[in-house]
């Protein structure tokens, strides 16, 4: 069952990657959060900056699970 999920496409791209991609933006946008709150550029209340980081968290643990799966 787990080894037919690995071969979803989207947009030509293995699922894992897809979750790998957003991941890393989920990251980015966690950074960037907290720096325009640190830098005092903009502000950004810090529950979102937590929530950001909930969602890279989750996305994070889908893309490992995902990979994981592509080799056992």
């Amino acid at each position: 069952m787990f080894a037919s999920v690995n071969q979803i496409v989207i947009l030509g791209l293995p699922l894992a990657m897809v979750f790998g991609i957003v991941t890393f933006i989920c990251l980015v946008t966690t950074a960037v959060l907290g720096i325009l709150v640190l830098k005092g550029l903009y502000h950004i209340p810090f529950k979102w900056h937590m929530r950001m980081a909930a969602a890279t968290i989750v996305f994070a643990v889908i893309h490992v699970v995902l990979v994981l799966l592509l080799f056992f």
